[in-house]
């Protein structure tokens, strides 16, 4: 139970500060009010089904190193909702920059998110705070944020069509491969590779400069583009070994453990 009260503070808070930031845009750009009631009911149901699938897997609140259980959401697990919880606001300002021009504030708003992913893996191996919830929800957070953000920008014409589609395609690879070994050893194991930290960390540099960017696509944004490509293309490639190192039976624990 303390868990579980710890889990709906946790959630009410990091709800009220975005709903808050959301308000004040309202009041600045005085976009409809329908807009603003939309998010809030978005958010709530978003935020709700966080907590649903944090009640359910309370079990899974261990920490890495000991296996003792926790009866609070840790420091470093609450940064990674914050992040979570994050992807109806940021979806919803992206839609209203479309039309108000607010390019900095957008860009701003996802170079902050992005480095929270950092932020919350330091926390967990300095105050060794590494726990199992915290794996599977590091994971999944780069994982939303990263597919539903790029194709926010996608719809906006913010991203070429054949970037959006290879980001989207080692996204879902990604989570094809730890289907894949869920089904061989029967456990959900979220890790991930050196060149898979730095495929993850080269598309949120690349999203937020096209959060920044004039609508279009200037030439020079392709040499960008190009860069971030080639990461994602070996990331792939690296993803395919690991997953016949998995098949393997050889798949090992990543160097730095996550939230």
């Amino acid at each position: 139970m303390p868990l579980v009260i710890s889990a709906v503070k946790t959630l009410l808070v990091h709800g009220v500060i975005q709903s808050a930031a959301f308000f004040i845009f309202y009041r600045l750009w005085g976009f409809p009010v329908f807009f603003l009631l939309l998010f809030l009911g978005v958010q709530m149901v978003f935020h709700l089904g966080v907590l649903i699938f944090l009640v359910k897997n309370r079990r899974l609140f261990y920490k890495i190193n000991g296996g003792q259980r926790e009866t609070c959401v840790n420091a470093a697990n609450k940064i990674t909702l914050f992040r979570i919880t994050t992807i109806p606001f940021l979806v919803f300002l992206t839609l209203v920059s479309q039309r108000f021009q607010a390019r900095p504030v957008l860009a701003a708003a996802f170079a902050l998110t992005f480095a929270s992913d950092f932020l919350d893996g330091w926390i967990a191996r300095t105050w060794r705070l590494e726990t199992y919830i915290g794996r599977i929800l590091d994971s999944a957070s780069d994982y939303l944020l990263l597919g539903v953000l790029t194709g926010a920008l996608f719809f906006f014409k913010r991203v070429s069509s054949w970037l959006f589609w290879l980001i989207i395609g080692r996204l879902l690879l990604n989570v094809l491969v730890m289907f894949v070994l869920f089904l061989v050893h029967k456990k959900l194991r979220p890790q991930t590779t050196p060149l898979g930290k730095t495929a993850i960390a080269a598309i949120m540099v690349l999203l937020v400069m096209e959060a920044a960017k004039p609508m279009g696509l200037p030439g020079w944004i392709i040499h960008i583009e190009r860069a971030a490509a080639l990461v994602i293309g070996l990331s792939v490639i690296d993803k395919l070994v690991y997953l016949a190192r998995g098949l393997r039976g050889k798949a090992s624990e990543p160097l730095n453990a996550r939230s």
